[in-house]
C-alpha cells in the first residue's frame, strides 16, 4: 500500500533578493557581522565577498589581515674621530715688551713755507704724532713764527724740559723733512706779551688763526674769522692763566 505523507520543508531566501524585487531565491549561505545575519543566494553571495575582499582585503584563515613587516634600516656604529692634540701655547720670550708709544711733536706758530695742514702732515709723515698738549710721549717742541706767542705750549716745553727746534729760519724745517730727522736744541723763547693794539689788521688775523688751530678751532685759511674764535683770542689770558694755576 502505497501511503503519501506531507512533511513541512524550511526554505530559507535570499535577502538581497526579496530586498530588491520581492523575488524569492533559495539562500545558500549567510553573511553576519556583529548581531546582524543577512541569507545570501550564491549570486549575492559571490557579490557582497568581492565587495568586502575589494574594500576589506583578502581574509587569512585566523581572520587577521596580514602585511608585509616594514624594513627597519640599522644604523651602522660610527666610531668618533680621534681628539686633535692641543697645539702648544707659543713661547713668549723673556724680556720682550709690546711696541713702544708712537712719540709726538707739539707745533707752535706757522712754519713758513708750509700751509697748517701741510705742516702736520710732513710730520706725521716722519713717524711723529702731532699733540696740542704736551704729555709723555713727546719728545720736541717745533717753534716756528708767532709761536712765542702760544704761553700754553711754550710753559710745558719748559715744565717738561721739551728740546725746542726753531725753525722761523726759512729752508730749516724743509731741510729737517728731507733728512728725515727732527733736531732739537735750539733756546726756548720767553712767552712774548701781545701789545694787540699796535698790530695792524693782517697781523691780528695772522695770530688769531694759529692761536685757534694750536687751541682746537677750526678757521678758514682765508676769509672772515668767526666771531666766537675772535673773542676767544682777545680773552686767551685769562683762560691761560687759569689753566697754569689749575
Amino acid at each position: 500500500m502505497i501511503k503519501t505523507v506531507l512533511v513541512p520543508v524550511e526554505y530559507t531566501f535570499c535577502d538581497a533578493h526579496i530586498a530588491r524585487d520581492g523575488s524569492e531565491v533559495e539562500a545558500t549561505s549567510s553573511l553576519t557581522l556583529g548581531m546582524d545575519t543577512w541569507h545570501l543566494c550564491l549570486e549575492h553571495d559571490v557579490t557582497f565577498g568581492r565587495y568586502l575582499c575589494d574594500a576589506l582585503g583578502v581574509p587569512t584563515e585566523n581572520g587577521a589581515t596580514l602585511t608585509e613587516p616594514e624594513s627597519v634600516p640599522v644604523a651602522e656604529p660610527v666610531s668618533e674621530p680621534e681628539p686633535e692634540p692641543e697645539p702648544e701655547p707659543e713661547a713668549v720670550p723673556v724680556g720682550v715688551s709690546g711696541p713702544a708709544p708712537a712719540r709726538s711733536v707739539m707745533i707752535a706758530g706757522e712754519v713758513p713755507g708750509y700751509e697748517w695742514d701741510d705742516a702736520r702732515e710732513a710730520v706725521r709723515r716722519m713717524g711723529y704724532e702731532v699733540v696740542g698738549r704736551a704729555d709723555d710721549s713727546t719728545v720736541l717742541l717745533i717753534l716756528g713764527d708767532g709761536g712765542d706767542r702760544n704761553g700754553t705750549k711754550l710753559r710745558d716745553a719748559a715744565e717738561r724740559g721739551i728740546p725746542v727746534m726753531d725753525v722761523r729760519e726759512s729752508g730749516r724745517f724743509k731741510s729737517a723733512v728731507r733728512s728725515g730727522e727732527l733736531v732739537g736744541g735750539d733756546p726756548l723763547p720767553e712767552p712774548a706779551k701781545v701789545d694787540r693794539s699796535a698790530m695792524s689788521e693782517r697781523e691780528r688775523n695772522r695770530a688769531v688763526r694759529t692761536w685757534a688751530r694750536e687751541n682746537g678751532f677750526t678757521v678758514p685759511t682765508k676769509g672772515r674769522i668767526p666771531m666766537h674764535v675772535r673773542h676767544a683770542w682777545e680773552h686767551r689770558d685769562a683762560s691761560e692763566g687759569k689753566a697754569a694755576a689749575a
